[in-house]
């Protein structure tokens, strides 16, 4: 899908030492430097699990350069701004996680997600359904109260030209970390809080 390399990425000597991807969907340890991996495909799919849920392309209000790639490393990711079932929450922040062995494989994110489907088809009184239930009120109720919730409507940052596959080359970034709050936060990937650290 290219969203960590290129389609015709070979590994040839002139092109294994790049990293070519589109920023918001690569993971921090790639941006460093290192080799891909399974885990780094996970951290994409987080980010497309995340762009699913909210409706919103990650990062599209800012400027997609090295100090966004530096937050990132430093813990930033992208926040809700809907109510998202808890379950899938976390299920997004463990893909999300700095640490790739913390990030769940490819198997057992197929094993929560047809849960989850098996939980929804059956319509049973599960977690899932209750979380389901509760995050549709939520969301409901700002609609009704013209809050913007989740707009297709939104504006891209004039730094935000397209999300395409291109060489990305980024030297001397800090070591990956989580937030400081990131496994505390239950209704959504990172607070309020951290998310506002950056932008001031």
């Amino acid at each position: 899908m290219e969203l960590h390399k290129p389609a015709d990425y070979n590994t040839s000597e002139n092109t294994k030492n790049n990293i070519y991807g589109v920023l918001p969907y690569v993971a921090p340890e790639i941006l460093r430097g290192q080799n891909y991996t399974k885990a780094a495909d996970i951290y994409s799919f987080g980010i497309i699990m995340y762009e699913v849920f909210s409706g919103l392309p990650p990062y599209y209000d800012v400027n997609h350069d090295s100090n966004l790639v530096i937050k990132i490393c430093l813990g930033l990711r992208p926040k809700f701004n809907i109510k998202v079932p808890q379950l899938i929450v976390h299920l997004i922040k463990r893909c999300l996680d700095a640490n790739p062995l913390n990030r769940p494989t490819a198997e057992e994110v197929k094993s929560i997600l047809t849960q989850c489907d098996y939980e929804i088809e059956a319509k049973g009184d599960t977690e899932l359904t209750k979380q389901i239930k509760e995050a549709d009120e939520f969301n409901n109720n700002l609609q009704h109260n013209n809050v913007s919730s989740n707009s297709l409507s939104y504006e891209s940052h004039s730094g935000v030209k397209i999300y395409i596959s291109k060489l990305l080359n980024f030297n001397n970034l800090p070591e990956p970390k989580n937030s400081d709050d990131y496994y505390e936060q239950n209704d959504n990937i990172i607070s309020k809080e951290f998310l506002e650290s950056f932008t001031n």
